[in-house]
């Protein structure tokens, strides 16, 4: 069994046009291929599984009330609340209060995503430090596991982690794209680290990520999709979904050389003491 643990199910709904419950019903029938599906798509779409449960990310204050009534209508979801870095001259008091509130949630198992992303925000880096800082300790404050965004900010993310008090607290460190050596220097941080992989681990252009894999070490693996973003080879370019996460777990079970059995009891279990589910 597995559980993804980092997926945007509304978000999922709006890419693919198709709603969660219309894909839970193509998991019971295995639906996963069209007449237009390719002929590695249609050999592949036996291994398409439906997760033992989901974690849903909401990082934008306008989604929190979605994420808190998908987590009542379905027994397996279950939520995390943040604000991301792009929101970081738009976000606003009342969001961070509203955060606290729904960081309250019995069903809420983790603070974030929040973070730093350079990619597409290098103009706005310093402003993006301070929220980190701030979100930070408001994450921290909260005694939630923090899932954090850290994307092209290598040594601005390091110094804000380092000068924070992390000891005890479980970071998830969501959809790692960065390099070994970034890795290895997140691994070293006094905190219980815990490094999320998707479907970019099995990109071709991607090698630097599966060298960062290959020094995670096992029991601090975790499954996700990023869903709708980022499908796994050979579903690259569609709407991916929560249904793709064997795709990744036998490309990090190939990178540890370990049988892809092992690699999803480990990573359940990690799954359990990071999230508690």
């Amino acid at each position: 069994m597995f559980i993804d643990t980092h997926c945007h199910i509304d978000s999922y709904e709006r890419h693919a046009g198709e709603s969660f419950d219309a894909l839970l019903a193509r998991f019971r029938t295995s639906s996963f291929t069209t007449e237009r599906s390719s002929a590695k798509e249609k050999a592949a779409a036996a291994k398409i599984a439906q997760p033992e449960a989901f974690i849903h990310v909401a990082c934008d204050p306008a989604d929190f009330e979605t994420a808190r009534a998908l987590s009542e209508k379905y027994d397996n979801i279950y939520t995390a609340y943040g604000i991301h870095p792009e929101y970081v001259e738009t976000e606003t008091a009342e969001d961070e209060a509203r955060l606290i509130e729904y960081l309250a949630h019995p069903k809420c198992v983790a603070c974030g995503e929040f973070g730093l992303d350079y990619h597409y925000g290098a103009e706005t880096k310093a402003a993006q430090v301070k929220l980190f800082e701030r979100h930070l300790q408001l994450g921290i404050k909260s005694g939630k596991p923090l899932v954090l965004h850290l994307r092209e900010a290598d040594d601005d993310a390091l110094d804000v982690l380092r000068a924070a008090n992390l000891h005890d607290t479980k970071i998830h460190i969501h959809c790692f794209t960065g390099t070994p050596e970034f890795v290895e220097q997140l691994l070293a941080l006094d905190a219980k680290i815990f490094v999320g992989f998707t479907g970019i681990v099995t990109f071709n252009n991607a090698q630097s990520v599966r060298d960062a894999a290959a020094i995670v070490p096992i029991d601090q693996m975790l499954l996700e999709t990023d869903a709708p973003y980022m499908a796994p080879v050979p579903f690259r370019g569609k709407p991916c979904h929560s249904g793709y996460i064997p795709f990744i777990a036998e490309k990090l079970a190939e990178i540890k050389n370990v049988p892809v059995e092992e690699l999803y009891r480990h990573c359940r279990e990690n799954t359990r003491k990071c999230y508690g589910i």
